[in-house]
């Protein structure tokens, strides 16, 4: 047979069908924007562990999540079985960013601490978690028992850990959460079972597998295996495409968006994709502007946008836009790259989407609207030092 026949075998056959089907399955976190945002996820944990929330499990979610720890891999010297089991009928205090820490078990009177890191796709900052094991010492020098969960996707190693605290890293899958949750969903409310419900499926969906998706990419490979070879082969080659595709409409729509119609006439872009590393910039400026201050669409692992300026140009910008330049504030994570902006109080603020290789069309309008309000905020702070 030959490869179209193949791939039009593989697109009209059940199985494919079904696959479709499932992935398209209504999905209240992907609807909400809150897919990837760990801040929603951690939020959700500490709920479903907090014993005084009304989802109807009290601490039996809690206490099985804690015995199951003794089940993970972890580094360093784990914990005893017994202590993670002694859990039942502990009081527990459920925190949220206490240390900057996602979420905290504390056990004062089994003198137990258990802190989860979560992770989705963000990568770790520097020596992050080692950090956090050091910080469980200073916060509890006098518990007998300090240990950190890393939640991942895939419940891969943190690269931060420090192999030498005493506080073991134990290493935790998004797949491990839904199966425990799923063994709870009984003893919930109605209302909370529901919303279990959907947050594995989410879960199932978006950050692991599950048998249903991986029997029908099973059944799809079986009967397709050459199809689904050329399927793996391209698969770099179309996001790359999808990814330039959308750079060229977000340059179109710059130039014919009412959004953008005053500035038109002036506007200039530069486009520097740098494929081979899934790097895609989109600077654009006025050309009225100071030279050297541009606001920039990017693609790297987020899909975001902040004005910006280098640092061979502070000087001469800081009689031009002082506001900026006078007290110049770097971009995290970019290498002599300064804020054109008061704005951008925290990292967060120039992301659109956290995982960038998930960009649609649907997500250019938020990055078109940020766009529009740098402009609009440099050209203010032009007229104000005129």
């Amino acid at each position: 047979m030959e490869t179209l026949e193949q791939l039009e075998a593989l697109r009209t056959s059940a199985d494919f069908t079904s696959l479709i089907g499932y992935t398209n399955t209504f999905d209240l976190f992907k609807v909400m924007g809150v897919s990837t945002k760990e801040l929603v996820h951690s939020n959700i944990l500490a709920a479903f562990m907090n014993e005084h929330e009304a989802h109807g499990m009290g601490a039996s979610f809690r206490n099985a999540y804690v015995a199951s720890l003794f089940q993970n891999r972890s580094s360093g010297q784990s914990l005893p079985k017994e202590v993670l089991e002694r859990v039942e009928g502990a009081k527990a205090k459920v925190s949220r960013e206490l240390a900057h820490i996602d979420v905290l078990l504390d056990f004062p009177t089994l003198r137990l601490v258990i802190a989860i890191e979560n992770k989705i796709w963000a990568a770790d900052k520097h020596k992050q978690v080692a950090r956090y094991q050091q910080v469980l010492c200073e916060l509890y020098p006098h518990y007998e028992s300090r240990a950190l969960v890393y939640l991942t996707p895939t419940g891969r190693e943190s690269p931060t850990r420090d192999t030498n605290s005493s506080v073991p890293v134990y290493y935790q899958s998004y797949t491990q959460l839904a199966e425990l949750l799923r063994k709870h969903q009984s003893s919930a409310t109605p209302p909370a079972a529901q919303f279990i419900s959907q947050f594995i499926t989410h879960v199932e969906k978006t950050m692991s597998g599950n048998t249903e998706l991986s029997q029908l990419c099973w059944n799809i490979f079986e009967q397709h295996e050459e199809a689904y070879e050329h399927l793996v082969k391209h698969y770099e080659n179309c996001k790359a495409r999808k990814m330039a595709e959308l750079f060229d409409e977000l340059q179109e729509r710059l130039s014919r968006d009412n959004l953008f119609a005053e500035w038109a006439a002036r506007m200039e872009t530069r486009f520097s994709p740098k494929a081979e590393k899934r790097h895609y910039d989109l600077d654009i400026r006025l050309k009225n502007w100071p030279d050297g201050v541009w606001i920039k669409i990017y693609k790297h692992s987020w899909f975001g946008v902040f004005p910006y300026f280098r640092g061979a140009d502070l000087e001469s910008l800081k009689h031009r836009i002082p506001t900026f330049a006078q007290s110049a504030r770097p971009v995290l994570d970019w290498e002599d790259h300064y804020f054109a902006s008061t704005n951008f109080l925290v990292k967060d603020d120039r992301c659109v989407l956290a995982n960038g290789d998930k960009a649609s069309e649907n997500h250019l309008d938020e990055a078109l609207t940020k766009v529009h309000d740098c402009i609009e905020e440099i050209n203010q702070a032009l007229a104000d030092s005129e």
